[in-house]
């Protein structure tokens, strides 16, 4: 295990929390026109190059990636060390991977209700505030739910590429003679396809679920299934599918290149 390694290992949950909320902040900030058109996309919605438009819902959206990976560093911590049992050993590609995913979907029980506020404002604008309590007031407590378990099944898989494969592609990579710069950008890369191919259709669903939220088109989450089945077969699952898979092959690498970074310059007694 390499020195940094060990010493991220070191870091407390807090500490693991800050950095998280530190690089989810800057990866939203550069990203949200590609979350704007991705969403846009999968609900069949005109596209914009406004930046009003694309930039709307930007508060929530950063609260709701802070939130998230102020929670997914922590937790897949935390779980990384009971499957260690406190034990400072590397954990296998495995062990790394399901860490990651069961923080991922922990975190997801968050992430919902502020998806669905982004969502509602990206259609019909509104503050952070008010959207909530409009929708709260007309759909009562249990509208802010809708498509949680889809964020949920959705960000595990994230999760797991983002903190759980890319760190084993870019160790395979360095293994293979590349260089550090090339294994990061590699594991990047290889780390968002697969993520985004495999939780693309939650993610589509979840969406479908949250823009409609009086249900006109969209029911349950089956019946999503159902409806978006109908609408164009495997392949309308998939819809904003590129917008998705390169705004997370660039997330991967921003979060991990923040996490390197970061880490040291917050808290530097560990990385003495």
């Amino acid at each position: 295990m390499g020195d940094a390694e060990q010493a991220l290992l070191k870091m407390s949950p807090v500490e693991n929390a800050a950095v998280g909320v530190g690089a989810g902040t800057i990866e939203v900030i550069a990203l949200q026109p590609i979350l704007y058109w991705k969403n846009a996309t999968q609900q069949g919605l005109p596209l914009s190059l406004n930046p009003r438009m694309l930039y709307r819902g930007l508060s929530t959206s950063v609260v709701n990636m802070a939130t998230l990976t102020g929670l997914q560093f922590p937790l897949t911590g935390a779980v990384a060390k009971a499957i260690t049992g406190g034990e400072e050993r590397p954990l296998g590609d495995g062990e790394k991977v399901g860490a990651a995913f069961c923080g991922g979907f922990i975190s997801g029980l968050a992430c919902g209700p502020f998806e669905l506020t982004m969502i509602q404002q990206q259609r019909f604008g509104g503050s952070i505030v008010g959207t909530p309590a409009r929708l709260i007031s007309t759909f009562g407590l249990g509208g802010m739910s809708r498509g949680l378990l889809m964020s949920c099944g959705r960000e595990g898989i994230y999760t797991a590429g983002v903190l759980g494969t890319c760190p084993v592609f870019i160790d395979k990579f360095k293994a293979r003679g590349f260089s550090t710069n090339q294994a990061k950008m590699g594991g990047a890369i290889c780390a968002g396809v697969m993520s985004a191919s495999l939780s693309h259709p939650m993610d589509t669903v979840k969406s479908c679920l949250q823009g409609d939220i009086e249900q006109k088109t969209y029911t349950s989450n089956a019946g999503t299934f159902r409806t978006l089945w109908a609408e164009g077969g495997a392949s309308r699952f998939f819809s904003g599918y590129l917008f998705r898979t390169g705004r997370m092959i660039l997330a991967v690498g921003i979060m991990n290149e923040c996490k390197l970074r970061l880490s040291p310059l917050l808290f530097p007694h560990h990385f003495a």
